[in-house]
């Protein structure tokens, strides 16, 4: 029998009516309040400080900037140090580039595919380092942030500065927790650990026993690095032994999920492996070939996205990339189609939302208030659910928008919700048609019978 086609069988999948279901549960999350309020302390900082200064104009790019500390919630302090580092850095370049563009006077068509080439970067970098949730996404909208003209190079240099001093605040606040409980995401990782330990020892299933090996090694590597600083080197040790004993309840026959059993005459910190940094991590990703498959993926779409949003005369073409690009840091075909129908849908209704409050021309200050609930409600709940968070998140970036450039905001709400849509059926159509290639060995292997 001849092989079935890789774009026919994921088509098949794509349209598999269980997605459907996917998209409407809701996940458990635990431990949102707090990054939820630091998300909102740097975007009210960052709005403060434009209001203090005289510039309110500036405050979106403010704002904008700020949207760093989303990276590395839960990651421990070395780590988050940085990867909010680089991420910021990434964040001010992408919007540079773009207003950059847009100052020369570039043909728009040459922006949107700079765009296109920054999402596709993004993409692989943020899978590299594996910095998580919400990947290469706020990247994009910090690209599309440079487009809106025209600008003069002194404002390309006043907002690119605003933007910096955003992610600088955001780098300021993700790491003051650590001032007062430097070891809160070890414990973190540890609880979590012993919770889906529990869970796999109750359902007694493969599926729950693989989530608890992936949580223990998780919390090992977390461990691993607080002990390699002074500050909380006692803390992990302690929290090893704990964590040991928690594997230990998974599997008696093994002191450690995943890893070698213990030495004999060894404590559990000294059987942690070594720490990570973001080159080491993306070092150790680098020989998978997922990486440049989404790359790729995320490219394409996005060049096709902004394509079809120019020539059909949208107001923001850049949207349609980003929903593009929001769909496909979904890491397969099930993951990017549950994407999809959430962004899609959750955009729609997040723009209805957010048209009687553009409607409403909120005061400066008003605007500002709302912005940050906005944030950090989305922050509660897009770990529970995307679909859901995009009520809140849709009507937060126009807001956001309308910071800096007034607009039509029945014709905003409606771009946002058609260009997003466009965007998210591209990304799901780039899903299906863009595999790996096959070598000319695996073309020849017959099929099994």
């Amino acid at each position: 029998m001849p092989a079935t086609s890789p774009v026919l069988a994921t088509a098949r999948d794509v349209l598999d009516p269980r997605h459907l279901r996917a998209a409407l549960r809701v996940h458990p999350a635990d431990a949102t309040v707090a990054a939820a309020l630091r998300v909102g302390a740097a975007a009210a900082t960052t709005l403060a400080l434009c209001a203090a200064a005289g510039r309110p104009d500036l405050a979106g790019f403010a704002a904008l900037g700020a949207l760093t500390i989303l990276y590395g919630r839960y990651d421990p302090y070395r780590r988050r140090a940085a990867l909010l580092a680089t991420v910021g850095t990434l964040f001010t370049a992408a919007f540079v580039a773009t207003a950059s563009l847009t100052a020369a006077g570039a043909p728009l068509a040459v922006t949107l595919a700079v765009v296109a080439l920054i999402a596709g970067g993004a993409t692989v970098g943020c899978t590299l380092v594996r910095t998580g949730p919400p990947g290469a996404t706020i990247v994009v909208f910090a690209a599309a942030g440079g487009i809106a003209g025209p600008l003069a190079w002194s404002d390309v240099a006043e907002r690119g500065a605003t933007f910096a001093a955003g992610a600088a605040i955001a780098w300021l606040v993700g790491m003051s927790g650590y001032l007062v409980r430097p070891s809160a995401p070890a414990r973190l990782a540890v609880r979590r650990a012993a919770d889906a330990v529990r869970r796999a020892r109750e359902a007694g299933d493969d599926v729950a026993s693989e989530a608890a090996r992936g949580a223990v090694a998780h919390a090992r590597g977390v461990l691993a690095d607080d002990l390699s600083h002074r500050r909380t080197r006692d803390v992990a040790r302690v929290l090893a032994a704990e964590l040991a004993a928690i594997a230990g309840a998974l599997d008696a026959r093994r002191a450690d999920i995943g890893s070698c059993p213990a030495g004999a005459g060894t404590s559990p910190a000294e059987e942690l492996p070594p720490r990570r940094r973001l080159r080491d991590t993306a070092r150790e990703v680098r020989p998978a070939v997922g990486w440049r498959l989404g790359g790729v993926r995320v490219v394409v779409a996005g060049l096709v996205a902004g394509a079809v949003a120019l020539v059909a005369g949208f107001g923001h073409p850049a949207w349609a990339q980003l929903g593009s690009t929001a769909t496909l840091q979904g890491t397969t075909p099930h993951h990017a189609v549950v994407r999809a129908l959430q962004r899609g849908a959750g955009t729609v209704a997040g723009a209805l939302l957010a048209w009687p409050l553009l409607a409403a021309h909120l005061s400066f200050a008003a605007t500002c208030a709302v912005v940050v609930v906005l944030q950090v409600v989305t922050e509660i709940v897009v770990g529970r659910h995307y679909g859901l968070a995009m009520l809140t998140i849709t009507p937060m970036a126009l807001l956001m928008t309308s910071l800096g450039v007034a607009a039509d905001p029945a014709g905003i709400a409606l771009s946002r919700a058609v260009d997003t849509v466009v965007g998210v059926a591209l990304g799901v159509l780039a899903v299906v048609l863009i595999h790996p290639r096959r070598t000319a060995t695996a073309r020849a292997t017959p099929a099994s019978p």
